[in-house]
């Protein structure tokens, strides 16, 4: 009667309940991944800042096609310091003037700004990669928590009839008490779980709802289901649309050429720049005139040539840099590109692998073990042991869909462009997950 009194006091009827990521998904409308891009590179204030900051760098390029402003100047000469009376003076002076730098130089000034510009706006494409990739993470981790959920409550009502048919068993005097602790042992187990997944799912959500400039807790409804796929390009082939395409390359790229213009203006700056100034002279007791002068820097100096020589050393300088960065990316893209390529087949392999034999094996000896434990054949340690079996290899499945969801987003933003469906072949996994 005791051992009864203790079983019924930790039966499954005692287990908390567990608020289900369903409730949160039926609230929201669906999101399928390609609505989550478009939104977030529509939406993201971070892409919006660069977008802003590039419009004002394009007005930066034509501010060097114009000369300085001029000067305006007047001037009383030859005051008496016997009054304050400025009529009593002898001349008064009225001066414009101009500076003119040398020829071509606003010229080179101006590619310098171009080259700004196509430097904002290629930080936009890498940023938009950036956050394009963030957003394929955070969808795919989401999905997979929500996967997880589902899975695990499928194994909560499974362990829920197993423990019912144990209390059954230990009624009638067929099993010990020691197998119906085990299956409410079991199902707490379960429980604290799909506590843990359902807080993985609510990050999930945050992070993909800040993604799309929602508000934090905003309910994302059901989410479209990965489905396996074979890539079809070979490592070479993505390895060579990444350097023509790669937006982190061209900006390496643009990175030397503004290193370049910049050089050019350093070397125009040898050449001398002018001035030109005019007056009109205002004698109150002699014969008005004008007045001109015209001047010329002296950039090669023995006092000056220094400076110069010093900019020319940084901007060459700066230059090796730039080459010497353009060949790092180059080769951290390589790597990328065969990370991912291979992460991909690997994912590509583990799902084919868990649906086509894992996954049946674990569904086929929980079955068996389920029939053997109803004739006392099998105790029931044996069955808690399938069953996690079996729940792992439902959920590495749906990890590998997710890690080839993930490789894929690497792999787009290495290679800098997206993988078109062209390169991918859909498997038929029809009577499979």
């Amino acid at each position: 009667a005791d051992e009864a009194a203790s079983t019924q006091s930790l039966g499954v009827a005692q287990l908390p309940p567990v608020v289900s990521d369903r409730q949160r998904t039926d609230a929201g409308p669906p999101l399928t991944l390609d609505a989550a891009l478009t939104e977030a590179l529509a939406s993201n204030p971070e892409l919006i800042a660069l977008r802003r900051q590039f419009e004002a760098a394009r007005e930066r390029p034509a501010q060097e096609r114009f000369l300085a402003a001029p000067t305006f100047e007047a001037q009383i000469w030859q005051w008496p310091i016997n009054t304050l009376n400025p009529a009593n003076t002898n001349m008064y002076m009225f001066m414009a003037g101009q500076d003119i730098p040398g020829p071509g130089k606003r010229r080179l000034r101006e590619a310098v700004g171009q080259k700004e510009v196509q430097l904002a706006e290629t930080d936009v494409a890498v940023r938009a990669h950036d956050v394009a990739d963030r957003v394929k993470r955070a969808y795919a981790e989401l999905f997979l928590a929500r996967k997880a959920i589902e899975i695990h409550h499928a194994s909560v009502d499974l362990l829920r009839q197993l423990a019912d048919v144990a209390q059954v068993k230990y009624a009638t005097g067929r099993i010990s008490q020691q197998d119906v602790l085990k299956a409410v042992v079991e199902l707490s187990r379960l429980h604290d779980d799909l506590i843990t997944l359902d807080a993985q799912a609510q990050l999930a959500e945050a992070q993909l709802n800040t993604l799309l400039d929602r508000p934090a807790g905003a309910a994302i409804g059901p989410l479209a289901n990965p489905h396996e796929r074979v890539l079809l390009p070979s490592a070479n082939t993505l390895q060579q649309l990444a350097l023509e395409h790669q937006p982190e390359l061209t900006l390496a790229r643009l990175g030397s050429e503004h290193a370049d213009a910049q050089l050019a203006v350093v070397n125009r700056e040898y050449k001398p720049d002018f001035f030109v100034q005019a007056g009109y002279m205002l004698m109150p007791h002699d014969r008005d005139a004008w007045m001109a002068k015209v001047g010329i820097t002296w950039p090669t100096a023995p006092w000056s040539r220094g400076r110069l020589t010093a900019q020319r050393a940084e901007a060459t300088a700066q230059i090796a840099a730039a080459n010497a960065r353009v060949r790092t990316v180059e080769n951290a893209l390589r790597l990328a590109v065969q990370q991912a390529f291979i992460r991909v087949k690997a994912a590509e392999q583990r799902a084919v692998l868990l649906r086509t034999t894992v996954v049946p094996q674990s569904d086929q000896t929980l079955e068996v073990s389920r029939v053997a434990y109803q004739t006392d054949r099998v105790d029931f340690l044996a069955i808690i042991d399938n069953e996690r079996v079996r729940l792992d290899a439902r959920l590495d499945y749906f990890r590998a869909l997710s890690d080839m969801e993930q490789a894929l987003a690497d792999l787009e933003r290495a290679v800098g462009t997206e993988i078109t469906p062209s390169m991918l072949a859909t498997v038929n996994t029809q009577g499979g997950q």
